[in-house]
């Protein structure tokens, strides 16, 4: 979760110091949010002036040893790079099953205080749609549009319905209410099954068919082809959202997490970080060294984690394909730069 001032850095341009990214970028991407009806999801916007793979300073990812590795991966549940990064790792949860933990997290934003008060402060300042509108690259045509769109998006912002909205509490989620309420619905699926494929399939099932406009009315079908108890999920979701929510604030919160997707491996994020200035672009875990293009795919990703075993299983000797660099493939003939590292932030 990001602090308040880092919000306001990225949305005005006399205070971006450590912000190094074009304000168009910031506020096209607004744009798309309130076009979306849901403005308010610029408050989860972390923009980081760094390369998204980072490396330590001898490029080695070396785990911390334990006899069950752990890797959480933080997401919201309709971002589209969450979820390629769900489908990245289902090959390695195949492969690893219950020798590991492939646990879900997520992101939300806690609205604090008064509504207004708050859309004010994450919203891009109309009195500096003159600059906005210069490094636009004739994305807004004059002043008069920009105040216009922004105006839009301050309306949006302080609609209460776009919010799951818990006792005297509002959180949000990128996409607004609908995916906030996803986003529990998934924790709860987690943790009340010991059987894990379900929730894997579940996840499949619901990204394949449903989007953060139905999800309220699709996921049910979802849960129920992968073989859970859909009341048990929505007595949950009754019972914890906030403390859930809460839970999920805390470690963004302490872990600084940025992005969706972020993940860490025990208490390591990977990949681990590297200047944008580092000249040697590679990662090595264990004896294999990577390339940065390699870091999101399964193969890597399962290194990463048979790195951090006592006594890796002779599964981690297997080699995994990437499904997101076949689907590519498919589509373009080309799979080079398949593997991104780009983020919703």
């Amino acid at each position: 979760m990001v602090k308040k001032q880092i919000k306001k850095n990225i949305i005005s341009p006399v205070r971006k110091k450590s912000i190094n990214v074009p304000i168009i970028g910031i506020i096209l991407f607004s744009l798309l949010l309130a076009g979306s009806s849901f403005a308010a999801g610029i408050a989860l916007m972390k923009v980081r002036a760094k390369i998204a793979t980072k490396l330590t300073s001898k490029n080695i990812f070396a785990a911390t040893k334990t006899d069950k590795p752990q890797l959480d991966f933080y997401v919201m549940s309709f971002c589209p790079y969450g979820n390629q990064i769900e489908e990245t790792l289902r090959p390695v949860f195949d492969l690893l099953g219950d020798k590991v933990e492939l646990r879900p997290r997520y992101i939300f934003e806690k609205i604090e205080g008064n509504l207004s008060s708050y859309c004010k402060t994450v919203n891009p300042d109309p009195t500096q749609c003159e600059t906005y509108v210069k490094n636009s690259g004739g994305q807004l045509r004059d002043v008069a549009d920009c105040q216009q769109q922004i105006s839009v998006m301050v309306k949006n912002c302080n609609n209460e319905s776009q919010y799951l909205k818990i006792g005297n509490n509002l959180y949000s989620s990128l996409h607004g209410r609908i995916e906030a309420n996803q986003d529990v619905r998934e924790i709860c699926a987690y943790n009340l099954n010991e059987d894990k494929k379900a929730w894997w399939d579940f996840i499949k099932n619901t990204n394949d068919n449903c989007t953060y406009q139905n999800a309220d009315t699709c996921w049910e079908e979802q849960a129920k082809k992968a073989g859970l108890d859909t009341n048990k999920i929505t007595e949950c979701f009754n019972k914890d959202a906030a403390s859930l929510i809460e839970k999920e604030i805390a470690d963004t919160t302490k872990y600084q997490i940025q992005g969706s997707p972020s993940l860490m491996i025990g208490e390591q994020s990977f990949p681990p970080e590297i200047t944008a200035d580092a000249t040697d672009q590679n990662l090595k875990i264990g004896n294999e060294v990577f390339s940065l293009n390699q870091i999101r795919t399964p193969d890597v990703i399962k290194e990463a984690i048979c790195s951090a075993f006592k006594n890796a299983p002779k599964e981690c000797r297997k080699t995994l394909t990437d499904p997101n660099a076949i689907a590519a493939e498919a589509a373009t003939g080309d799979v080079a730069g398949a593997a991104t590292a780009a983020e919703c932030n």
